[in-house]
C-alpha cells in the first residue's frame, strides 16, 4: 500500500501514532522513578544491570524472529501479487494467439473474458481487505453478471465462469486440446495464487507469542529504570525512554507487516496493482481510452 521510497516514513508515523499513549506512560514512569530516586537516594539498591542486559538480549532474539516471520508474510503477499500480475498478462495474450477466428463476436468474447480477469483481480483485492468485492466492476462487467456474484465468494466465481467460456470456445472449435490445457494451466496458478493470499490473510499469527514478547516489553520498561539510578537524571530519562520506544516500535512494525491485507500503509498495494494490469490489458487489447495509473495519496499508495 505505499512507495517504497515512502514505507519507512509512512509506517514509521502510523506506527508512532499508535504509540504515543505507551510514550506518555513509560514519560511518566520513568519521570517519577527518577523523582523518587532524588528523594530517597536509590543507587545503593539498583537493579543489577547485566541481568537487565540479558533480559534486554532475549527480548530483541524474540523480535528480531516475529519480525522475520512477519516480514516473511507480508513478502510472499507481495510475490504472490506478482504472479497475479504476470499471469493477468499471460491470460490476455493466451487468449489473443490460441483463438483462431477474427470475426467480431470472437473479438467481443476476448475482450470480455480480459475484461474479467481485470475484475477478477479488483475483487481479489476487496475482498482480502475486507470491502464490498464488486464495488470497483461497474465498467468492467455487465449488470446481470454482478448480480449473479454479488454477496458471494466473487473472484471463485469469475474463474469459474472463465473456464465456462473456455468450454464454450473448445467447443466452438476456436481452441485446440493444447490450447485449452494452457489456458486451464493459467487459470490454475490463479487459483493457487487467490489461495495463497487467503492463506495470510485468515492465518493469525500466534498470540500466545504476542503475549509473552509483551509481557517480557513491559517486565523490561519497568526494571530498566532501577539499573540506571547510577546515571545522571537526563541520561536515565533519555535511556530508558529510548530503549523502550525502540523495542515497543519493533513490536508494533512487526503487527504491521503480519497482515498485508489490513488497510495500513504497509499493505501489499493491491488497489495499484489492480490499476496496473487494467492498464496493461486494456493496451494488449489495443483499447486507447486509459486509466490514469494510482498516484501515492501522503506517501501511502493504496
Amino acid at each position: 500500500m505505499y512507495t517504497n521510497a515512502a514505507t519507512p516514513v509512512a509506517t514509521l508515523w502510523s506506527v508512532s501514532r499508535e504509540l504515543w499513549r505507551h510514550f506518555i506512560a513509560v514519560v511518566l514512569y520513568v519521570s517519577v522513578i527518577e523523582g523518587l530516586d532524588i528523594r530517597y537516594e536509590w543507587k545503593d539498591s539498583a537493579f543489577p544491570l547485566p541481568v537487565i542486559a540479558i533480559m534486554g538480549t532475549v527480548i530483541g532474539l524474540l523480535l528480531g524472529f516475529r519480525t522475520n516471520s512477519c516480514y516473511g508474510r507480508w513478502w510472499e503477499a507481495r510475490i504472490l501479487w506478482g504472479a497475479i500480475v504476470n499471469d493477468s498478462r499471460t491470460w490476455t495474450r493466451q487468449l489473443m494467439e490460441f483463438t483462431k477466428s477474427a470475426q467480431l463476436d470472437q473479438q467481443t468474447t476476448i475482450t470480455r473474458m480480459c475484461h474479467r480477469q481485470i475484475a477478477w483481480c479488483y475483487s481479489l483485492s476487496r475482498s482480502l481487505r475486507g470491502q464490498e468485492a464488486t464495488q470497483d466492476l461497474g465498467t468492467l462487467l455487465t449488470e446481470d453478471e454482478i448480480s449473479e456474484v454479488r454477496d458471494k465468494h466473487v473472484p471463485n466465481l469469475l474463474l469459474l465462469r472463465q473456464g465456462q467460456e473456455l468450454r464454450d470456445l473448445k467447443q466452438q472449435g476456436q481452441l485446440e486440446t493444447f490450447e485449452l490445457v494452457e489456458l486451464e494451466k493459467t487459470l490454475l496458478r490463479l487459483t493457487n495464487a487467490m489461495g495463497g493470499c487467503e492463506r495470510i490473510r485468515n492465518t493469525t499469527f500466534p498470540r500466545s507469542y504476542t503475549r509473552i514478547i509483551n509481557l517480557l516489553i513491559y517486565l523490561f520498561v519497568i526494571c530498566l529504570p532501577f539499573g540506571l539510578v547510577e546515571l545522571p537524571w537526563f541520561g536515565l530519562v533519555s535511556t530508558s525512554i529510548s530503549f523502550a520506544f525502540a523495542f515497543l516500535m519493533v513490536d508494533r512494525v512487526s503487527i504491521f507487516l503480519q497482515d498485508p491485507f489490513s488497510n495500513r500503509p504497509s499493505d501489499t498495494p493491491t488497489q495499484s496493482l489492480s490499476r496496473t494490469i487494467e492498464i496493461n490489458v486494456r493496451e494488449m487489447l489495443g483499447e486507447t481510452d486509459l486509466p490514469e495509473k494510482r498516484q501515492p495519496v501522503n506517501g501511502i499508495l493504496m
